[in-house]
C-alpha cells in the first residue's frame, strides 16, 4: 500500500477530505518541494495546488496519481471542489496548523474541519520508508561521511570548534549534499559533556575528546551521525567510558528487530549503562527515526511502545556525559529488516585517536 492508498483507506467515507498544508508532508506525499501550497486527499482523487510560482515546475515533475492543480485563492477554490464533491468533513494537520490558521479554516471552508489524528496518520504512514527512501537516507549518510573523513585532517590542537564545524558544513556540500541536517555540534573538551553543545571559540587540545553530531540532506532525506574521537591520546577514563558507550551502542542494535518494540531497544543501552553505574549521566532518549525530519516517529525511549516494523529507519545513539569534563556519544542509523537490523553507516565505531 502506497503513502496516497494508505492516507485514503483513512477517511471513512467519500463524504471526508484531507488537507496537508505543511511544508514536509506535502513533499512527503508529492515528491515537489514548495514553500506553500496544499494536497487534498479524497477518496477516489489527489491533488497538488500550487500558485503561478510552483505550478509549471510542479507539472514537469509530478507524477499519477497526483494531479498538479493551479489555484488563484486557495479557500475559493478548495471550496469549489468541496461544493461539486459534497464534501461535509475535512480533516487538518492539528500539530502544524497555527490557532490563528484554524480558526480561519473553520469560517472559511465550507465543510466541517476535523482537528483530530490527521497528524498521527501521517507520522505512522511515514515511519515505514520505501526502497526509494532508503537510498536518499543512505546517499545522506555516505555524503556525511566522506565529508567527516576529510575533515579529521583538520583535527588538530590550536584550531577552534567553529572552523571545524564551518569546514564541514562546506564539505558536505561540496560533496552533494543539499544543506546540513541541522546545526553540527563540533564540540572539544569539557564541551563534549553537553549533548547540544554549540561550536564556539574553544580551541582543540592535545588530550581532548572531540564531538561529531552531524549529517547531512539528499534529495529533502536527512542523516545522523555521531562520532566522539580523541585528540592526541585518550585517558584510561576516557577509554573505559568510550567502551561502556560502544558495548551500550551494540545492545540496543542487537534489540532493533521487526515485532520488537521501540523500548527494548532504549533499555538494552539503558540498562547496561545503568548497571555501570552511569545511568544518571544518560539522560536523554536512545533514538529517534530519521527521513524527511532528522526527528521522526517512532522515539526510542523506554516509555514508547511502538513495535518496529521492516522498513523503519532509527538512530541507536546512547551517551555518557560527565558535566565539566567530557562526554562520549556514538550514533548510527539503523533500518529495520527481520531479526537483524542493516547498519546504514560505513565508518569504524572504535575509539579513534587523531
Amino acid at each position: 500500500m502506497t503513502a496516497i492508498e494508505a492516507l485514503q483507506a483513512f477517511l471513512p467515507d467519500e463524504q471526508t477530505a484531507a488537507l496537508i498544508t505543511s511544508d514536509v508532508n506535502r513533499r512527503y506525499l508529492s515528491g515537489f518541494a514548495s514553500s506553500a501550497g496544499a494536497v487534498l486527499v479524497t477518496k477516489t482523487r489527489v491533488r497538488l495546488l500550487l500558485d503561478f510560482r510552483y505550478y509549471e515546475a510542479a507539472c514537469k515533475r509530478v507524477q499519477p496519481p497526483v494531479e498538479v492543480v493551479r489555484f488563484t485563492k486557495l479557500v475559493d477554490d478548495l471550496n469549489n471542489i468541496f461544493l461539486s464533491e459534497n464534501i461535509k468533513s475535512v480533516y487538518i494537520e492539528d500539530e502544524t496548523v497555527t490557532v490563528a490558521k484554524l480558526h480561519q479554516y473553520q469560517s472559511a471552508l465550507v465543510p466541517q474541519v476535523l482537528t483530530e489524528d490527521l497528524s498521527q496518520k501521517l507520522s505512522e504512514i511515514r515511519m515505514l520508508k520505501t526502497s526509494d527512501e532508503i537510498e536518499k537516507i543512505i546517499t545522506a549518510q555516505r555524503i556525511t561521511e566522506r565529508a567527516y573523513l576529510e575533515v579529521l585532517n583538520f583535527l588538530k590542537p590550536g584550531v577552534t570548534e567553529r572552523k571545524i564545524a564551518v569546514e564541514l558544513e562546506h564539505l558536505i556540500k561540496v560533496y552533494g549534499g543539499e544543506r546540513v541536517a541541522f546545526d553540527l555540534i563540533c564540540i572539544t573538551g569539557e564541551n563534549t559533556s553537553l549533548p547540544h553543545g554549540v561550536p564556539g571559540e574553544r580551541v582543540v587540545k592535545n588530550g581532548d575528546f572531540f564531538t561529531f553530531d552531524i549529517g547531512a540532506v539528499y534529495e529533502g532525506y536527512h542523516s545522523d551521525m555521531t562520532r566522539t574521537v580523541a585528540v592526541g591520546h585518550a585517558s584510561d577514563e576516557m577509554r573505559m567510558i568510550y567502551d561502556m558507550v560502544l558495548t551500550a551502542h551494540r545492545k540496543a542494535a542487537g534489540a532493533i528487530k521487526a515485532g520488537g518494540t521501540a523500548a527494548e531497544v532504549d533499555l538494552a543501552a539503558r540498562d547496561h549503562i545503568e548497571s555501570c553505574g552511569y545511568g544518571e549521566h544518560f539522560g536523554h532518549s536512545t533514538g529517534h527515526g530519521v527521513g524527511l525530519e532528522i526527528h521522526e516517529a517512532p522515539i526510542v525511549f523506554k516509555t514508547t511502545h511502538t513495535v518496529l516494523r521492516d522498513g523503519m529507519v532509527i538512530t541507536d545513539e546512547p551517551g555518557i556525559y560527565l558535566p565539566g569534563r567530557f562526554g562520549v556519544r556514538i550514533e548510527d542509523m539503523y533500518l529495520v529488516s527481520g531479526d537483524k537490523p542493516r547498519d546504514l553507516a560505513a565508518i569504524d565505531k572504535e575509539l579513534t585517536i587523531i
